[in-house]
């Protein structure tokens, strides 16, 4: 719907309500321009009066030919060619043409009543847009100008020699009665006179005023701000239609969509702070929000950041999120500064905080020689260093991995329940390309040697592409009967941690372990999301949209 991926799609069913509910159509055509869609206004019309055209040349060429066969059928064929070039020849040249579908245009207004409503509602959109811009330009506003005098068709233009639309939008911003110049003018005058008034005294200087502001970069940001604004929830309400769409058990395909569409809505419609809120508590940040703080922090005083992380760590550790897991960080030159940078180190040190001994304070580095590193620092703005200086590679040796933390459990004499639930791997490169070797021949020796040690369970992977947009996570099983394999997490925004961390089950031995599938639970911030029929009334009344405490589908 919004952004009209199948523009031909879209077309076609607004030709429908015209068919069907033509003062519906026209009645909302105010939507398309609060939206700026003022092409499409024009699109609309032509399509309309060209559709009706094609079924009136359809319907005489069907009643010519059964003339043909009924009474001509004694022609011969040479006279029926020789009349054929005549009718082609009459209308051969561009002058023809475009006077034949001019007067096409005019019996059309004349003679349906349907097609002039709409004619005229798509002219008082216009009309009522150039005027409120003119209004705005005087008065030194011209931030708030639309893109109506942009898209309002020239004289002679091509929308205009279809659909005749320049004279219509002139003739209502300068009616007959309002000025005494043109009272006692013919018609046609009047008509001329009006349309280079409507040049000259409205789209000429709106055009300039436009040219000038668009140049600027504030100007450009504000009117994409607002359109957004007015376009989010048109776009809301398509996720909401796949959502409802999608069956329980309806397949891979349909679960995806239906966990996109659930996102969608999300990160549009609920504010990002009532989803922290609920994931995390009050004054709790996002761990790479801290990262992002500690650098701001000058002169040295850290402590800020420090207790921001401290209050973090005991929030998660008190809930026995992520208490018994390890982490590999992939951090190279290239993410230096950037977001994902942010996210590895965060992750890798939060990590190796809510973890027990030994995997406590340690980390894996990304590389084909993966070592356990002990993490170095006395605080947090040491350990970032740190992290940073961590070996990173193309592609990382995961049976290497599993071994050293067989390794490791065998020294401490580590008991199965303390063998490390989950290996957290945060990159920003996809899975297949990032493995070293066959992962399925690595679990499969992996689990040999767990076996082979006494201990009957093998870390699952939990593979965290930051590079790639937000899909619905993959889980993959493992090549052992009744073992789990882990599951890939594409794409990185902080209401999709929230909800990860929201998601994720108590690791404490005596915890209920109930969670949401895959980790990721969307359910309950959908419950802050505005109800559909609410959504529905922004879109098209531009309402307010309240936040209710459930909505209507899920």
């Amino acid at each position: 719907m919004v952004g009209r991926p199948n523009k031909e799609a879209f077309y076609k069913s607004l030709l429908w309500v015209h068919k069907n509910h033509p003062l519906a159509l026209a009645l909302n055509l105010n939507v398309l321009g609060d939206l700026g869609w003022f092409k499409d206004l024009l699109e609309i019309l032509s399509r309309v009066l060209q559709d009706s055209i094609i079924k009136k040349r359809e319907e005489e060429k069907r009643m010519n030919s059964c003339w043909n066969r009924s009474y001509w059928s004694f022609c011969n064929e040479s006279y029926e060619e020789e009349e054929e070039k005549e009718e082609k020849e009459e209308i051969n040249t561009i002058t023809d043409v475009q006077i034949a579908r001019a007067k096409a245009a005019v019996d059309r207004y004349r003679d349906d009543p349907e097609y002039r409503f709409l004619h005229d509602r798509v002219s008082d959109v216009f009309v009522e847009m150039l005027a409120s811009d003119l209004r705005f330009l005087n008065s030194d506003e011209i931030e708030k100008n639309s893109y109506a005098s942009k898209f309002c068709p020239s004289i002679d233009s091509s929308y205009d020699r279809a659909t005749l639309i320049c004279e219509n939008i002139a003739k209502r911003m300068f009616p007959r009665d309002d000025y005494e110049e043109y009272i006692d003018l013919e018609e046609a005058h009047y008509a001329y006179r009006v349309r280079d008034r409507l040049r000259k005294q409205v789209l000429i200087p709106l055009r300039k005023a436009l040219s000038l502001e668009c140049s600027l970069a504030a100007k450009q940001n504000r009117k994409s701000l607002s359109l957004f604004k007015n376009r989010k929830a048109l776009i809301a309400l398509e996720d909401y239609r796949n959502i409802a769409g999608c069956h329980d058990g309806g397949g891979n395909n349909e679960s995806k969509l239906k966990f996109k569409s659930r996102m969608n809505i999300v990160q549009k419609l609920v504010p990002k702070k009532a989803i922290i809120d609920m994931c995390f508590g009050d004054e709790v940040k996002l761990p790479h929000h801290v990262l992002a703080s500690l650098e701001k922090e000058q002169g040295g005083v850290t402590e800020t950041a420090e207790v921001q992380w401290q209050r973090l760590v005991k929030e998660l550790s008190s809930k026995g999120k992520l208490r018994n897991c390890v982490a590999v960080c992939d951090v190279p030159e290239s993410m230096r500064g950037t977001l994902k940078e942010k996210v590895c180190i965060s992750m890798g040190l939060l990590i190796s905080d809510l973890s027990k001994k030994p995997w406590k304070g340690s980390v894996f580095s990304f590389s084909k020689v993966p070592m356990l590193k002990r993490i170095e620092g006395e605080d947090l703005q040491s350990k970032c260093e740190f992290m940073r200086s961590l070996e990173s590679a193309e592609k990382v040796d995961f049976l290497k991995i599993y071994n050293q933390i067989l390794q490791t459990a065998i020294v401490e004499k580590q008991s199965n329940a303390k063998i490390p639930r989950r290996i957290f791997v945060f990159t920003y490169k996809d899975f297949t390309h990032a493995t070293k070797n066959n992962w399925v021949e690595d679990y499969k020796e992996a689990w040999a040697n767990y076996k082979k040690s006494g201990y009957w369970s093998v870390p699952e992977l939990v593979f965290w592409n930051l590079k790639d947009s937000i899909a619905e996570p993959r889980v993959f099983g493992a090549p052992v009967k009744n073992h789990k394999g882990g599951m890939i997490i594409t794409g990185f925004s902080d209401i999709l941690l929230s909800l990860f961390f929201k998601g994720e089950s108590d690791s404490r031995s005596y915890a209920g372990q109930l969670h949401s599938v895959y980790g990721i639970d969307v359910l309950p911030a959908m419950k802050l999301a505005p109800r559909v029929e609410d959504v529905m009334n922004w879109a098209v009344f531009n309402t307010r949209v309240e936040e209710p405490d459930c909505i209507g589908l899920m």
